[in-house]
């Protein structure tokens, strides 16, 4: 039996991957230059893979595209874009919200909590930790709703809409978000779910990825 081969997958997608991943986190924030030698050399590539990949963010409307001296920049947002994301984040968390209370299982239940950080015993909050854990909670929620229409509706907003997620949540309440979302959708409280989203969510949270 000849074993199937893991298809090889391209340089430039791997670090459009990588790059995205870490803009969503909230590694490389709003302004902050992507100079393609020095990525190059973190990849360990040469610099057409990394331009191929910022190109594909720029496609994506994760990265402002450079100038002819100047690097591409992670994106910001303005007052009016802010203002629109921010109704479509809220509005397609309250439907993924609804469907993964109404459709979840106790196994899916089970791993949902696992996203749900644990309170830190020295009161240190781990900022990247928290942001990965939220990010995992909601990529759950999708697989819990189980509803194709509103994957393509994640996949068309939903790296713009997870990096203002990411700049916009505060790590030190984010862990109890969770836990409070995740008690509502065990017991299958939709509403009680969507109230708690409702606390979390204010157009002020949102400041801190307008364009400087």
């Amino acid at each position: 039996m000849v074993a199937e081969r893991t298809p090889r997958v391209p340089e430039a997608k791997r670090i459009q991957i990588a790059l995205r991943k870490q803009i969503v986190e909230g590694e490389r924030t709003p302004g902050t230059p992507l100079v393609e030698r020095s990525i190059g050399e973190e990849f360990g590539v040469s610099r057409l893979p990394v331009r191929q990949a910022i190109q594909g963010l720029v496609a994506e409307q994760l990265v402002v595209p450079g100038g002819a001296r100047s690097p591409a920049t992670v994106r910001g947002f303005d007052d009016e874009e802010l203002d629109a994301l921010s109704v479509v984040h809220a509005t397609l968390e309250r439907l993924v919200i609804r469907w993964a209370a109404m459709r979840r299982t106790a196994e899916q239940v089970e791993v949902l909590g696992t996203f749900v950080p644990e309170a830190p015993s020295d009161g240190r909050v781990d900022a990247g930790a928290v942001r990965r854990a939220v990010l995992g909670f909601r990529d759950y929620l999708f697989v819990m709703a189980d509803s194709p229409v509103l994957d393509e509706l994640n996949q068309l907003v939903g790296a713009r809409v997870t990096q203002v997620i990411s700049h916009a949540l505060d790590p030190a309440v984010a862990g109890h978000y969770l836990a409070a979302l995740h008690k509502a959708i065990a017991i299958g409280d939709a509403e009680l779910a969507e109230t708690i989203l409702g606390d979390y969510i204010a157009p002020a949270k949102f400041d801190s990825v307008k364009q400087g």
